[in-house]
């Protein structure tokens, strides 16, 4: 599953770098950023052509809270200039508290909002350029090379060919944890309701923006799957795990097939869907078993957190969890480390906190930081 140091003799060896990061989604984007802003040169190798991951490409653009609540900013950092990122350009949802004017709309009253997944992807580039790191779009990361159990790099595909690209220190950020996996960190595969969420609007909605200026109107969420609760999950059906292309395919094909049915009754001049999903709306497709867990306990805390994240969930008001550095990696394999919903959380409270987009910017910058100890102390924690 891995590509072994002593042959990558045959590969095209292209680049050096301090820090590689494998996806560009929110999670890679924070551990690339704060890597670059540590002094160290970064990659970031994304195989979509926009970076957010499933907060752009993917639709699912709703930022959710950093605060408790209770009226309390929990999650700063980088989870807190991405917030503001996402509606530097375009509209927000925001309570005035948090940055909101007369014209967010529909405003929230936790520290969260809605906001253009396309603005987003376009201000990402810019963010992530301004700090010196490297971007690789259209590109494949599809093997680790392992020397026993240290990292040496990853094998690159793009329209350059095949590659082999060096790094000290290699982050993980792909969602899928397919670079863990292929280097034999032990994973466990998540299950998934049919999820396909488009953005779309009729004439209705569209004299509803014009009547109240608000900008959702005009990108309305049209599912033809379930919530996140498995609610709408087609009767009889598997659920996914979305590690096989079969799978995958299957599962974009199976939603598309379900909204086109949905669609079909429709007046076909009165309607329009705006964006569809360029990637799979998997919520948790594998994670790592790490050194430690984060299982999303209240008040638990930890020798080695990175900080504290909040649950978005409404029954979960004032729920605060720390997250420990060791659920990032696994002990045995000592220069790998991964960020975003990839981290060592079990079902079902710890991912379902972990996946989300605050969580996955706090993991990642601490993925930033951590590899910057590696690359000076030879350990994560410095």
């Amino acid at each position: 599953m891995y590509v072994d140091y002593k042959d990558v003799k045959n590969i095209n060896a292209r680049a050096e770098f301090d820090v590689i990061v494998v996806g560009g989604g929110i999670a890679g984007i924070s551990a690339a950023v704060k890597s670059a802003r540590n002094g160290l040169k970064t990659l970031i190798a994304e195989k979509q052509i926009n970076l957010g991951g499933l907060a752009t490409t993917g639709l699912i653009s709703w930022y959710e809270p950093l605060c408790d609540g209770n009226g309390n900013r929990v999650v700063c950092g980088i989870a807190e200039e991405l917030i503001k990122l996402s509606v530097k350009y375009s509209f927000d949802s925001l309570e005035k508290k948090w940055g909101g004017t007369d014209l967010s709309f529909p405003r929230r009253p936790r520290y969260c909002t809605r906001y253009s997944p396309t603005v987003f992807a376009l201000a990402l580039d810019e963010y992530v350029l301004s700090s010196n790191v490297k971007i690789l779009f259209d590109t494949y990361v599809t093997y680790p090379v392992m020397d026993g159990k240290i990292c040496r790099g990853v094998i690159l595909e793009n329209a350059d060919g095949r590659a082999f690209y060096s790094a000290k220190t290699v982050v993980d950020a792909s969602g899928d944890a397919v670079i863990m996996h292929r280097a034999g960190v032990p994973c466990v595969e998540g299950e998934n309701y049919m999820s396909y969420i488009v953005h779309g609007f009729d004439v209705e909605s569209a004299k509803e923006f014009v009547n109240s200026k608000n900008m959702w109107k005009f990108r309305e969420w049209q599912n033809s799957g379930s919530d996140i609760n498995g609610n709408g999950h087609p009767n009889g059906m598997k659920l996914f795990h979305g590690t096989s292309a079969d799978e995958i395919t299957e599962f974009v094909i199976e939603g598309k097939r379900r909204m086109l049915e949905k669609i079909k009754h429709k007046d076909r001049y009165f309607f329009d869907i705006m964006s569809i999903p360029s990637m799979p709306q998997f919520r948790t497709i594998r994670h790592i078993k790490g050194k430690s867990d984060f299982c999303a306990e209240k008040d638990k805390t930890f020798s080695d957190s990175i900080g504290k994240c909040v649950d978005f969930r409404p029954d979960k008001i004032g729920y605060i969890y720390e997250i420990p550095l060791s659920s990032m990696y696994n002990e045995k394999f000592e220069n790998l480390i991964c960020a975003g919903r990839i981290i060592s959380a079990p079902m079902y409270d710890g991912w379902e906190v972990a996946r989300v987009i605050p969580t996955c910017a706090l993991t990642g910058e601490a993925a930033g930081n951590a590899a910057a100890n590696y690359i000076k102390h030879q350990s994560f924690s410095g």
